[in-house]
């Protein structure tokens, strides 16, 4: 009898201790799992934070806005009759660019501004029949398309391949941000704006944005973070 009382209390004592060492085992991981849920936490806060700034997108009146600053390329395109000529506030600051590079011997003249619908179509239509439509593509907007509809981009003195590296360029390149505008096809990014470099194009984006993407070194197709690729 004595044995048996002996056996049940052994038995007793083990079901105990195995008890207490279940719940240390428990609480000890979930400690783990809660440390290791803080610490996943804090590497993943600065990955959000940096998903935070993303781009707004606004359409109105069939004109694409992103962070406010209107896109036009081979993705986004204009309404047919958007025809509102040159803004006022690009030909006011490249009159004042004129000026200014006027005092260091650079002359500066808008080749070509405002272009409409119907233009920029019969202009593309010569370039195609003239070297085909693919070549075209590569310094010709179709109709719809064309940063000059916008009213906010000027050719400087021309559109000839043959300006790349004169001084009247190279000034242009230097300080076109100092009044607002931004060489828009810049060498090297010909992949990404889909058209080849153009240093006699500009367009004008604002001073703080324009020295900005200057800043940073990059494409207006880089800086809001959108393609341009004919669909």
């Amino acid at each position: 009898m004595k044995r048996i009382i002996i056996v049940f209390i052994s038995a007793a004592l083990l079901l105990l201790i195995s008890g207490c060492g279940k719940n240390n085992i428990t609480e000890s991981s979930m400690s783990a799992a809660d440390s290791t849920a803080d610490s996943s936490s804090t590497v993943e806060q600065p990955a959000v934070k940096a998903m935070a700034k993303a781009h707004s997108t606004e359409i109105i009146d069939g004109v694409t806005y992103i962070d406010g600053i209107l896109i036009v390329n081979k993705t986004y395109s204009l309404p047919k009759d958007y025809n509102y000529g040159l803004t006022d506030e690009t030909l006011e600051s490249f009159n004042k660019m004129k000026k200014a590079a006027a005092k260091d011997n650079i002359s500066l003249e808008i080749a070509s501004g405002f272009r409409s619908y119907e233009e920029q179509e019969t202009l593309y239509k010569e370039y195609s029949a003239e070297n085909g439509q693919k070549e075209a593509d590569t310094y010709s907007a179709r109709a719809g398309y064309s940063e000059h509809q916008s009213g906010l981009a000027i050719d400087v003195n021309g559109a000839d391949f043959s300006m790349v590296g004169q001084k009247d360029m190279k000034w242009l390149e230097k300080h076109c941000s100092e009044y607002g505008f931004i060489i828009r096809f810049p060498k090297g990014k010909e992949n990404i704006t889909g058209y080849s470099y153009e240093p006699w194009h500009i367009r004008y984006v604002g001073k703080k944005t324009a020295k900005e993407i200057k800043k940073q070194g990059v494409c207006l197709e880089e800086y809001l973070g959108v393609d341009s690729e004919y669909k």
